[in-house]
């Protein structure tokens, strides 16, 4: 998902240790926050990201 220019997405918190060691493999930058009692964990990307890059990456990994 995108909010203005910056891409986030919203992880569960039992697969967020996951998701981000499968991304920090891949050299991606990001910052990391809570979303309500820590239900779901949200990594936002920065701007400029190539974001069909990051989409098709972001799919390979078993979110649900």
């Amino acid at each position: 998902m995108k909010d203005g220019d910056e891409p986030w997405i919203a992880v569960p918190q039992n697969k967020t240790v996951d998701f981000f060691n499968y991304l920090r493999g891949f050299g991606y930058s990001f910052t990391l926050d809570c979303r309500g009692i820590c239900e779901e964990n949200v990594f936002s990307f920065t701007e400029g990201e190539n974001f069909e890059r990051l989409q098709s990456i972001v799919s390979q990994f078993p979110l649900g």
